[in-house]
């Protein structure tokens, strides 16, 4: 997609603004290369994720080895920091990136193949301020633009100790109606059940609004993180909605996940989301 001078200011003003509250919070820019092995993806994204299975650009270089070009930033910005020995600074460590990112996606409103996304990493804390100041500073990027029209929905997806009893419920349930599942679900049944839940299929999504929920299967650990943070971001006068079927498309969250979603409650009117991700630096 070009952007031409008379749209490119608009794009400049996103740009420094966005830059600007990073900044004003106590985020560094880091940047990092456009195309990367691709096992970096396929381990630190999920082999089982839409992005891996459907959507990477990938490609053979001259020494025959598999690259990509980024679809996403987190999984790059672990790297960085692991190869770079940003973990033995003090913690948190507190990163924003903005650039270009490559997926091969359906064509949609609102969906390009090539597209730019600011982003924000806090490495070094378990705390749910941790997640609250994330989710603070998305909406204080929304408020700095003028962005009304978004609903912050929230949900916790558990660790890996209470998940493998959601995942067991979850397999047992979608068992029963594998008929109805489309055959990429199908495949995810034996796989990742979870990834069912993030299906943009309308079959799927008609079975899967009875499903176990994660938080009914959520430990005391993360039964206190969840409730710590709703309480946070109620101090904060963040108007928040629990919503238990947000579980984002990737595999490396664990926890709290979020997104704001826009007005149309369509499946491209997510217009930011993130979470946490316990265990991607290991």
């Amino acid at each position: 997609m070009d952007i031409l001078p008379d749209k490119s200011y608009i794009w400049q003003y996103i740009e420094k603004t966005v830059r600007a509250v990073a900044a004003k919070s106590g985020y560094g820019e880091i940047r990092f290369p456009t195309f990367e092995v691709t096992e970096l993806f396929n381990r630190g994204v999920g082999g089982t994720t839409d992005i891996v299975q459907k959507e990477m650009y990938t490609f053979e270089d001259k020494d025959g080895r598999s690259m990509s070009l980024r679809p996403e930033g987190t999984a790059c910005v672990v790297r960085s920091i692991i190869e770079n020995g940003l973990c033995m600074q003090a913690m948190p460590l507190k990163l924003y990136y903005l650039g270009s990112f490559f997926r091969y996606e359906k064509p949609q409103a609102g969906r390009s193949r090539e597209f730019v996304q600011f982003g924000a990493e806090l490495f070094g804390s378990n705390s749910a301020f941790a997640d609250a100041e994330l989710i603070l500073l998305a909406s204080g990027v929304f408020k700095a633009l003028g962005v009304k029209s978004v609903t912050l929905k929230i949900n916790s997806i558990g660790c890996n100790e209470c998940r493998g009893d959601f995942r067991a419920a979850l397999k047992a349930y979608f068992e029963n109606k594998k008929d109805k599942l489309c055959d990429t679900c199908k495949g995810r049944l034996e796989t990742n059940p979870l990834r069912i839940l993030d299906c943009k299929c309308p079959e799927c999504a008609a079975v899967a609004k009875d499903a176990p929920k994660t938080i009914e299967y959520l430990c005391d650990d993360c039964k206190t993180h969840f409730e710590s943070l709703k309480a946070v971001l109620e101090a904060s006068e963040v108007r928040f909605e629990v919503d238990p079927f947000i579980v984002r498309g990737l595999d490396y969250y664990t926890g709290t996940v979020f997104e704001f979603v826009g007005g149309t409650g369509a499946a491209q009117s997510t217009v930011c989301g993130g979470g946490r991700y316990d265990m991607l630096v290991s």
